[in-house]
């Protein structure tokens, strides 16, 4: 009796996990990060011009709230998230065989669950402020030995994730993930965008890593500031105003593939 009821369970999330419409509204996930990293990119670019901004994923969030209906659109943004972070978890406990494809399903999914989180702490009114988190974070560990090994191997695991993103944008791997799109004016977008937009987050993440593996070498928990930064650091390098407005441009275009992916992704 024990056993069928555990088939029966097994039987019937496997039959939700597998339901079109659980598909098509985790696709909202994708809609959701493509805003997130679209402010993202404004905030990059206001950066870049000379203004004033906080060019991380707090901010991006608190940017998307002072707009008319931000509360709202923080919620749709947050449940697509968490449909998204949840829809991965499903296929690496019911569909995948292999270590490797679970293993990216769930940090996949784990990413997107870990977003929909923030956009709903946002919502309700409990967010915090990334760049101070990550700062207490990093002042804590640097004082002790272990976790500034911790600090310094997540900095290259961080810069090791960059490069794979460039990889991915340099040979358009990313391609793989979508279905073909059956159109000539459609395929040249997603090919653009999705390159610039491998490259110019990839080389954000890259920056974010050695931002923290510096900041470990220096004691100085105060350089360790998260994406906001990263990108800061890069804009008081020799041109950097100019490399910063570049991956601006690159983060929206990220965004705009990311929509693409939101109607075209295999989801598989």
């Amino acid at each position: 009796m024990a056993m069928n009821a555990s088939a029966d369970a097994a039987n019937a999330a496997r039959r939700a996990a597998d339901h079109p419409w659980f598909e098509r509204l985790a696709r909202s996930g994708y809609v959701a990060n493509g805003i997130l990293h679209g402010v993202l990119g404004a905030l990059a670019l206001v950066l870049a011009t000379g203004g004033s901004a906080q060019a991380d994923q707090s901010g991006a969030i608190q940017a998307l709230a002072s707009q008319p209906f931000g509360e709202l659109l923080l919620w749709v943004c947050a449940a697509g998230s968490l449909l998204l972070g949840l829809w991965n978890i499903s296929q690496a406990l019911l569909h995948s065989d292999k270590l490797r494809t679970r293993i990216k399903f769930v940090s996949t999914g784990l990413v997107f669950l870990l977003t929909g989180g923030a956009f709903g702490r946002y919502a309700i009114g409990s967010g915090s402020d990334s760049k101070k988190t990550a700062t207490s974070l990093s002042g804590e560990l640097m004082g002790h030995p272990a976790g500034q090994i911790t600090l310094i191997i997540t900095g290259a695991a961080v810069i090791c994730v960059g490069g794979f993103f460039v990889f991915r944008g340099v040979t358009r791997r990313f391609l793989k993930d979508l279905k073909t799109t059956g159109g000539t004016a459609v395929s040249p977008a997603v090919k653009i965008t999705g390159t610039i937009g491998y490259i110019a987050k990839g080389l954000v993440l890259g920056a974010l890593g050695l931002l923290f593996i510096v900041a470990t070498i220096q004691h100085d928990p105060e350089e360790a500031t998260g994406i906001d930064g990263a990108l800061k650091a890069i804009r008081d390098q020799s041109f950097g105003s100019v490399a910063l407005a570049a991956i601006g441009v690159g983060l929206l275009a990220y965004a705009v593939y990311l929509l693409f992916r939101a109607r075209y992704d295999s989801m598989d």
